[in-house]
């Protein structure tokens, strides 16, 4: 009797499944995606969504294939959009598309905004175009609070402002690699965890280059408590309450009190709206003019002082949380090859100036090995969520009804996992894969003029496969002068979305590109670097216990001893 309601509960929900997806397969008329199936009324799907996400979804999507499909989490309906078209169909649809409700779940949720500063966020509804939505051209310019960040971002992020900030990164990561105390022609120093000795100095220049060079004077606790916060993002965004985690909930008390002095002294020392600093790039207080414009935009809207910090502790995450992942599994599997490892080194020592001891960032982001490594990690350890909302009441994906103001969600890691798409080498004699997508594969990227097989797409003729002749890695290295790497294809549309998509892609992603290839670069130029345990380095997977929090870091420790080069040691 106690199993009855969870059996009768499942068969209904099956069969309405099956049903409308038989309707889609036949090509009928479209009505809501289908359900998932559940046993539990009322938790529907919540468990397996919020405790099992990477698993629960990889199996719903195996039996949807390529139809969205409606899940029941929290008592509200999450529309999950599978990659494709669907995700095509998705980024195309800007203007009819919003994603200021998942906004204001994180900035309420992970960043710990106040409902009086949330509200500013609710109140506007004009989108973030510099034309407003239908029905909303009566607020006052101020208050479009989506439109004013999106702009300053997009501006601020790119041209002159973005080669200001590479520099500043370049020589901030230089001086804090070179302040390590380890000296040229001396011994090997071993350290416990070759990404926590990345993790903090690319995170120290990265935030001085945006905060100023005050902000850890100020703050000095400030990088330890934001990765002790970037470990419990799950607690947050699960709305775990407060008295069950009360230390998740005391550390993000804390930054934000870090966030909040750093305003109070820039605040106090210089006035951002001084039109003497119109043009400035960058000065020590308030660090990139993006942060005054934010400041003056913040205030302009009515936010209050944590308002302000909530805002800019999220801007922070984002600008650092992702990138900084991303650029160790780059760093480390380039340091799993000798042969990689030189091809890097080679490719690298061509961008560096002996002279100025800086590196031509623009040709950085140009060479193809760097380049295809670096799209290879986007590929296998991010697991960004894109999430839209309808803003219409008769909107359709594909065909499929969506309500409005429902939320519409895709997460990039399974377009990155789809066999189907993506270029696994070779078949083997044993009929596997030489490359599954679950693996990382340095070339994946790569495509060679005289190598049919190569390239990121799956070939659909087999006979490819059988007839290129079977390289290994680096067995000419003039080859690597004649290669592309291929990040952008019209069949890896809908699949790779690493940054988003459409209009709302990610605006920070050239900044995050010239951040992993410098730090990598340097990190290669400056040190002589060996992993203490390669077989487990290998094994190293993105952590499970962190999916999908965006790019994902290794799920062990990387033991290495380290030397700091001879200056001229690194050749092309």
């Amino acid at each position: 009797m106690l199993l009855l309601p969870l059996l009768v509960t499942y068969t209904l929900t099956s069969v309405r499944a099956n049903r409308i997806q038989a309707t889609a397969t036949q090509g009928k008329s479209k009505c809501d995606p289908p359900p998932v199936p559940y046993a539990i009324p009322g938790l529907g799907n919540t468990l397996q969504f919020a405790y099992d996400t990477e698993g629960f979804l990889a199996k719903t999507l195996k039996r949807f294939g390529r139809i969205p499909f409606r899940l029941l989490v929290g008592l509200e309906h999450i529309y999950y959009i599978p990659p494709g078209g669907a995700v095509q169909a998705m980024f195309r649809h800007a203007r009819d598309l919003s994603m200021k409700p998942i906004i204001v779940v994180a900035m309420r949720d992970q960043f710990g905004m106040r409902p009086a500063d949330v509200a500013v966020f609710e109140r506007d509804g004009s989108g973030d175009g510099a034309k407003p939505l239908d029905g909303w051209d009566h607020l006052d310019p101020a208050q479009r609070v989506f439109y004013h960040q999106h702009r300053d971002l997009s501006v601020m992020l790119n041209g002159a402002a973005l080669e200001g900030m590479a520099a500043r990164f370049v020589a901030n990561y230089t001086a804090r690699l070179r302040g390590t105390g380890l000296v040229p022609g001396e011994g090997w120093a071993e350290l416990p965890d070759l990404c926590a000795f990345l993790r903090d100095d690319m995170f120290h220049a990265a935030c001085t280059g945006l905060l100023g060079e005050r902000f850890f004077e100020l703050c000095p606790g400030f990088a330890r408590d934001f990765w002790d916060f970037d470990s419990r993002v799950l607690t947050y965004l699960r709305r775990t309450p407060r008295w069950m985690a009360p230390q998740a909930y005391a550390v993000r008390d804390r930054l934000l009190d870090s966030v909040k002095t750093w305003y109070k002294h820039a605040r106090a020392e210089l006035d951002y709206r001084d039109p003497s600093l119109a043009d400035v790039e960058y000065e020590p207080v308030w660090g990139a003019r993006l942060m005054r414009a934010r400041a003056e935009m913040f205030d302009n809207a009515g936010f209050s002082l944590d308002g302000c910090a909530s805002q800019d502790l999220g801007f922070v995450w984002a600008a650092n949380a992702n990138a900084i992942p991303v650029t160790m599994w780059v760093l480390l599997n380039v340091l799993l090859s000798q042969t990689l490892t030189e091809r890097v080194m080679a490719e690298t020592a061509e961008c560096f100036d002996q002279t100025t001891g800086s590196f031509d960032v623009s040709a950085l982001c140009n060479k193809p090995v760097l380049n295809g490594v670096y799209l290879e990690a986007l590929r296998y350890c991010v697991a960004t969520s894109s999430a839209r909302h309808p803003v219409a009441d008769d909107f359709t994906l594909c065909g499929w009804k969506i309500p409005r103001d429902a939320l519409m969600l895709s997460i990039a890691w399974f377009g990155g996992r789809d066999a189907k798409v993506w270029n696994t080498g070779h078949i083997l004699p044993n009929g596997t894969a030489e490359y599954p997508v679950e693996t990382f594969w340095a070339e994946r990227f790569l495509e060679y003029p005289d190598d049919p097989a190569s390239g990121p797409v799956r070939k659909t003729d087999e006979a490819i496969y059988r007839s290129a002749p079977k390289r290994s890695m680096g067995d000419d290295a003039q080859r690597d002068r004649t290669a592309k790497a291929i990040g952008h294809s019209p069949a890896l549309q809908g699949y790779f979305y690493p940054y988003g998509g459409g209009s709302r892609i990610c605006p920070g992603r050239h900044l995050a590109k010239q951040e992993i290839l410098v730090a990598v670069a340097i990190m290669l130029h400056e040190f002589e670097i060996e992993l203490m345990d390669p077989v487990s380095a290998k094994k190293a997977t993105p952590d499970p216990k962190m999916f999908p929090t965006g790019a994902i870091a290794p799920d062990r420790k990387l033991p290495v001893r380290i030397r700091r080069r001879r200056r001229g040691e690194v050749k092309g």
